[in-house]
C-alpha cells in the first residue's frame, strides 16, 4: 500500500471508500451470520417491504360522467359560498366587538381620565406566556421555564 503522503487527494478519497465498504460488507456478512436481519438482508419480507413502500403505483382517475361533473361543481360552489357567508358573520362580529371596546374606551375617558391614561399605557416588560398566554381550560402539561 503506498504512503498517504504519496496519493493525491482523488485517490486518497477513493482508497478511503473501498476500505470502508469492505469493512461495511464484513460487517454486514458476520451480522448475517448471527441472524441479526439488516436492511441488505435476503429476507423476503425486506423485499415485500420494500416494494409496497417504494413501488410506482400508477395513479389513474375515476372516469366521470355529466351528471358527476355536474355534482362536483355543484359542491364546490356551496363550498364557496358558505366560506363567504362565514366570513362575511366573523367579520361583522369583529367590528361589534371593536365598537364596543370604542366605547368602553369613551366611557372610561369620561369617567376618569386618569385611569384611562393608565390603561393605555402598554408594560415595556411584558413576558410572552406568563402575561400574554391564552386562557385554557386545564393547565398545560409541560410547565414553563424561566
Amino acid at each position: 500500500m503506498p504512503t498517504a503522503s504519496l496519493l493525491s487527494t482523488r485517490s486518497r478519497n477513493a482508497l478511503l471508500r473501498a476500505t470502508a465498504a469492505s469493512r461495511g460488507a464484513a460487517k454486514r456478512a458476520k451480522a448475517a451470520s448471527r441472524g441479526v436481519p439488516s436492511h441488505l438482508s435476503s429476507d423476503p419480507r425486506y423485499e415485500t417491504m420494500k416494494q409496497l413502500m417504494f413501488q410506482d403505483m400508477p395513479r389513474t382517475l375515476p372516469v366521470l360522467t355529466e351528471a358527476d361533473m355536474e355534482r362536483h361543481a355543484t359542491i364546490l360552489r356551496a363550498i364557496d359560498i358558505e366560506k363567504s357567508e362565514s366570513g362575511v358573520v366573523r367579520r361583522t362580529e369583529r367590528e361589534a366587538k371593536f365598537r364596543m371596546m370604542e366605547e368602553a374606551f369613551e366611557a372610561l375617558k369620561k369617567l376618569d381620565e386618569r385611569l384611562f391614561e393608565a390603561a393605555c399605557v402598554k408594560e415595556p416588560n411584558a413576558v410572552f406566556p406568563r402575561q400574554m398566554r391564552v386562557p385554557t381550560e386545564t393547565p398545560g402539561v409541560r410547565v414553563w421555564e424561566y
